[in-house]
């Protein structure tokens, strides 16, 4: 038994994917990987990670969310950063600290992130489905950045310099996933910051 479907169960039975739903994520994105999304059923999904349809739509209510699930801890761990920020560092090294953090990942979530990006990036109405995900990192960066310049979260001056923050952050995450092999999804969220920072137009 050489196939992918194969190396999946000895896979499951080292590590049940029952009860762990970011193993259940993963297993679903390497069969999106290998088999195509739209062909893939949320039943394919729950009977290769070993568990039962109400888990699985439990867990993940849709196939979207199976690609989006993942973002509440990178979330968490930016809020960390942006909340306490070191006494003596610029607004740049704050961010890119917290982007940097938010994306110190595990090789499994790793592995997951990268799939859940190149699917992103092939397919716009799943970035379409998650858009309102990512005000949770634009929100953080525009509370951040009003304490920083003494200024409401909500002015104009404000939204707009975290939502361009934010865009770029995740533009370059999608970059990173379909153009590097690398391990580091951060340096590309750092370099998309410096680069946009950096940036005089004529």
């Amino acid at each position: 038994m050489n196939s992918p479907e194969a190396a999946e169960t000895r896979r499951r039975r080292g590590r049940p994917a029952a009860g762990d739903p970011e193993r259940v994520a993963l297993l679903a994105l390497r069969r999106f990987a290998s088999h195509g999304y739209e062909s893939t059923t949320m039943e394919a999904v729950a009977d290769l990670a070993g568990i039962g349809r109400r888990t699985l739509f439990r867990y993940f209510p849709s196939k979207p969310d199976l690609v989006w699930g993942g973002m509440e801890p990178v979330v968490e761990r930016m809020h960390r950063v942006l909340d306490s920020p070191g006494a003596d560092e610029s607004t740049r090294d704050v961010i890119a600290r917290a982007m940097s953090e938010s994306l110190d990942l595990d090789p499994d979530t790793l592995e997951a992130t990268r799939l859940r990006l190149r699917l992103m990036a092939s397919d716009p109405a799943l970035i379409a489905f998650g858009v309102l995900r990512l005000t949770a990192s634009r929100d953080l960066l525009a509370e951040f950045l009003g304490r920083r310049l003494g200024a409401d979260a909500s002015e104009l001056r404000v939204r707009v310099v975290a939502d361009a923050i934010s865009s770029a952050n995740f533009s370059a995450l999608l970059w990173w996933a379909t153009n590097r092999d690398d391990d580091d999804p951060a340096a590309a969220s750092v370099e998309a910051l410096d680069a946009l920072l950096g940036l005089h137009l004529p």
